[in-house]
């Protein structure tokens, strides 16, 4: 279990902490003898890992003549010569870290961390594995399941771009979707990253072609076409009067009673209303010739005040949901505009009842900035910087009960990944659960306010509310290996990934798709059950796109 310092355990860590103050007063009275001659010892490394992983050690010393000779002591009794060595540590514990560099002219320096070994994820507390589909999937890059209006369906799509439909009740595969048929022209290019949504009527509005030859499909709840729009210039894909090259990242189609709204990351990125009926554009967002600088990465999303907004490369922007609602085929120009260009917008995106958005952008390499503005202006009502310590990536957002704003952070480097919850009053970060684990996809809030999310290591997780234990925690793969799935030969303990975001269904059903890192093309789908979970939070977005849908529409 991941261990972070609370009030209820501070006895239990005050030797630990003592341990780490002596080792600073050392690493600091070892320094302050250096000078420009004298060589600095430094690395860099992981605050905690797995037993039986591959540890990084990067040396960052400095000082001195250089030629450094080097002998690290990795406190477990094993040493090594190397500059920038690996290491596998075989029990749990925590393990002092020694560097001792020597330079040209013999001068000697010492440098010492702290390393927190964990053990493997199999299985804590009550989760289980319902069901896996019974057809493969691709990889996974982004897309997330999405479940039917009744609840007896369950949609994905993965990296050979094709929709698949499954039986929500016992993962068996209903029917499937190519949307790389030649007979739909040019094939898309890149990943399917697009994540299906699901209309009233039950047609399901999916895209795909990530890197071009961009497609948006509207397809009925048995799997027949209904229309699809590509880069035809008159009436598909938007590019100031000429062919488009549309990309589809990692948005989802949003629709009303007449129309579907779909952004657009290809040339002169936009956001393109499509006729339900027809599938023919009817309109798009633009200022001047121009559409949204580095295309739509996220959304759109629609707010209570009529909003809609879109992430792009550049900033935010938002337009007015009813003047997209034509059909003469003309340009809207957008409202408003939110941050400078270059500080790409591309985790999912959450909208609470008084019509702010909240997300996440880069501000230069491993910082980031999560934001609240107000839909209807773009104005910012705040920014909390999320320095030294994991990134955005296709993960996103979500909204508790009590406002709670929750995001997700991939581990980079030495820095952790894990959840960090924020005021939505004022950004303040109320606490941050760090752990190993890159958390690339949303994570999703259950009714009792558990925390829901997948990681990298193919581990899902459901932390308390307070974010200050694992209550349940699945090694996925592993419980594939342990079942009597038709692909349990094909799957061993920590062989899965989850670059997807789970939903949860109204019973508490758990749906994410995990992605098999030994063979890509044996990917699937799995449900998950625990007697924590009872179903979503009644909040106005407990998980990506707000529902199992994916409406991201806020009425």
């Amino acid at each position: 279990m991941i261990f972070m310092i609370t009030t209820r355990n501070m006895k239990q860590a005050l030797p630990f902490m003592l341990i780490i103050s002596l080792l600073s007063f050392v690493a600091c009275n070892s320094e302050d003898k250096v000078g420009k001659d004298i060589p600095s010892a430094a690395f860099s490394m992981a605050s905690r890992a797995f037993v039986e992983d591959a540890v990084q050690f990067t040396s960052t010393s400095y000082g001195g003549d250089g030629n450094y000779s080097y002998k690290w002591n990795f406190g477990d009794g094993e040493k090594s010569t190397e500059e920038n060595p690996k290491h596998i540590y075989e029990d749990k514990g925590v393990y002092i870290v020694t560097l001792k560099i020597t330079d040209g002219n013999g001068n000697t320096n010492i440098y010492r961390k702290t390393i927190e070994i964990l053990n493997k994820i199999v299985q804590i507390g009550d989760l289980s594995l319902k069901w896996t589909s019974s057809t493969h999937l691709a990889k996974l890059a982004g897309s997330t399941a999405a479940l039917s209006r009744d609840g007896k369906s369950v949609y994905i799509n993965s990296n050979d771009h094709v929709l698949r439909c499954y039986d929500s009740s016992n993962g068996s595969q209903q029917w499937e979707f190519n949307m790389a048929n030649p007979s739909f022209g040019t094939v898309a290019a890149g990943n399917s990253s697009m994540t299906a949504s699901v209309d009233e009527d039950g047609t399901i509005y999916i895209g795909t072609g990530f890197s071009g030859n961009g497609k948006l499909f509207a397809i009925d709840a048995n799997g027949n076409m209904k229309w699809f729009a590509f880069n035809n210039a008159t009436d598909g894909f938007w590019n100031n009067g000429a062919e488009s090259k549309p990309s589809l990242a990692y948005g989802t189609a949003v629709s009303d009673s007449k129309y579907v709204y779909c952004g657009n990351h290809g040339t002169i990125g936009s956001l393109v209303t499509f006729d339900k009926s027809t599938g023919k554009r009817v309109a798009y967002m633009a200022n001047g010739a121009s559409g949204p600088a580095g295309g739509t990465y996220v959304g759109p999303v629609v707010t209570n005040q009529g909003m809609m907004v879109i992430l792009s490369g550049w900033g935010v922007h938002g337009v007015e949901k009813s003047k997209m609602e034509r059909d003469d085929n003309t340009a809207v120009p957008w409202k408003w505009k939110s941050f400078a260009e270059s500080q790409a917008c591309f985790a999912s995106i959450a909208v609470d009842y008084n019509g702010r958005v909240y997300g996440m952008r880069l501000t230069g390499g491993t910082s980031q900035k999560i934001f609240c503005i107000e839909g209807s202006t773009g104005a910012i009502v705040w920014e909390k910087l999320i320095d030294n310590t994991g990134k955005q990536d296709q993960g996103g957002l979500v909204i508790g009960t009590d406002g709670t704003v929750y995001a997700s952070l991939k581990a980079t480097g030495d820095l952790p990944g894990g959840i960090i919850a924020l005021s939505p009053n004022n950004g303040e970060i109320k606490w941050q659960y760090e752990s190993p684990e890159s958390v690339s996809g949303t994570p999703a809030i259950d009714a009792d306010g558990h925390i829901l999310f997948g990681t990298e290591k193919g581990n899902f997780y459901i932390l308390d509310s307070n974010g200050r234990d694992i209550v349940a925690a699945l090694d996925v793969a592993g419980a594939i290996t342990n079942s009597h799935s038709p692909y349990a030969s094909e799957w061993l303990p920590t062989q899965g990934k989850f670059w997807s975001s789970p939903i949860i269904g109204n019973d508490g059903t758990i749906y994410i798709a995990i992605t098999n890192v030994e063979n890509e093309k044996q990917s699937l789908m799995v449900a998950l059950t625990s007697g924590l979970v009872s179903g979503p939070a009644t909040s106005a977005w407990p998980m990506k796109g707000k529902d199992p849908q994916h409406t991201s529409t806020i009425k």
